[in-house]
């Protein structure tokens, strides 16, 4: 599997030879490099077309930022995944493979990166070398001890960062709105996570960073306005501000469910979402006893009903005793499949503004999670949603049920209510 990697230029000729040389003599896995100069005027492009021939060069007339200069990247870009590289980086023997592991060590993980000597955040370790000489011999004691370690994460820095093509078309490229940096990483975070996506640190992969080159040669350069520009437009975009977003912790919510008494379909239901949800009830009003049994080795919330009994009164029961914000109406015989696993994990960090109604799609309509806070919102009650987005992109997330008709299509987006 091919990997693209992309690094941007402005000026800074020799640590962009530096980065290059370290990458072709550490770097044995299949890749393409892709530069995208943005205007330099030392030299850069020319050098590059007559001591690189084989690097795919993008020539800009104008300085046009880190988003869109990595966005012209990924449109040439060939490769499976895509390596998002400074060129202030020098990588030592070995650095790539252990981020290829863990980006492919799940078909939920979307991102990976490594540490470095360098940078902002979780990826940020001690080191023992003050000159880059001995660096090498430090990545190699240090990612041996590592070997085969990574640390799940909200967030990765684009210094270094490698993303699945797949994952990219589905969530969308960097934001342009950032303009020259800063915070374009961060919002491709919010976006993977907020659709499920794992991001993992490489802890056997790492790589030295000087830190911003391109930006640090202009005198003139305020790096902290830039920073706090981005940080309004990302607060403009979202509604909040965005790494309160990033490390927001998921919701909990309550799983409800009315049995009619199969058995099986309600097996099914309970080992899917026992894992994602808080709490469980179960009303069984279908007398069969064995629902009970059922449903006793997922959750110890299980009421049988002697009796008729509407199910807006099992609804008003399920409601009253539970302890959760949420309630997630379910049917006996709903499942996630693995993508959908993923992207209702998703969900559960994305309701940052408190919906009042959230409806998920199925084949044979909609099942629906209310928030139980003020007045109670119950399945029957509520009409059909307007689709909206959570700020900017629709989130898709089904629920399939192993009691749909057969050729049903289970494919819809969320919808939701404030």
């Amino acid at each position: 599997m091919k990997t693209s990697i992309i690094i941007l230029t402005l000026n800074q000729l020799p640590l962009t030879i530096q980065c290059l040389e370290s990458i072709k003599r550490g770097t044995p896995e299949e890749h393409e490099i892709i530069i995208v100069d943005n205007a330099s005027k030392d030299g850069t492009a020319d050098y590059l077309k007559s001591h690189y021939p084989e690097i795919r060069l993008i020539e800009n007339a104008e300085n046009l930022g880190f988003a869109k200069g990595c966005n012209q990247g990924i449109e040439v870009a060939d490769g499976n995944q895509i390596l998002f590289l400074n060129n202030d980086t020098v990588v030592p023997p070995g650095w790539l493979a252990p981020m290829l592991r863990a980006l492919h060590s799940d078909h939920a993980v979307g991102m990976s990166g490594p540490v470095t000597n360098y940078i902002s955040g979780h990826q940020c370790v001690p080191v023992t070398y003050s000159e880059l000489k001995d660096m090498e011999g430090f990545a190699k004691e240090y990612c041996e001890a590592k070997r085969g370690s990574v640390q799940e994460v909200r967030r990765l820095i684009g210094f270094c960062l490698l993303v699945k093509r797949s994952v990219l078309d589905e969530i969308g490229w960097f934001d342009e709105r950032y303009g020259l940096g800063n915070y374009e990483d961060d919002d491709l975070c919010l976006r993977a996570i907020q659709q499920g996506y794992k991001l993992l640190i490489a802890e056997d992969s790492f790589i030295h960073h000087i830190g911003h080159a391109s930006m640090g040669q202009n005198p003139s350069f305020d790096l902290s306005t830039l920073l706090k520009q981005n940080a309004n437009r990302a607060f403009q975009k979202w509604g909040a501000k965005i790494h309160s977003l990033i490390y927001a912790p998921p919701i909990s919510l309550c799983v409800g469910i009315i049995s009619s008494g199969n058995e099986a379909a309600l097996e099914d239901t309970l080992a899917s979402f026992t894992d994602l949800a808080e709490q469980i009830i179960v009303v069984n009003r279908s007398g069969n006893e064995r629902i009970a049994e059922t449903a006793a080795r997922y959750n110890r919330q299980v009421y049988s009903v002697k009796g008729e009994l509407s199910v807006q009164l099992c609804r008003e029961w399920i409601s009253r005793m539970s302890t959760e914000p949420y309630i997630l109406w379910l049917q006996e015989g709903d499942y996630l499949t693995a993508d959908e696993r993923r992207r209702f994990t998703g969900l559960k960090l994305s309701l940052f503004h408190q919906y009042q109604v959230v409806s998920l799609r199925a084949a044979d309509g909609a099942r629906y999670m209310t928030r139980q806070t003020g007045e109670r919102i119950f399945p029957e009650e509520i009409e059909q949603p307007r689709l909206s987005t959570f700020f900017g992109y629709a989130s898709a997330v089904t629920i399939s049920n192993r009691l749909e008709k057969a050729g049903m299509n289970a494919s819809a987006a969320v919808s939701s209510e404030a």
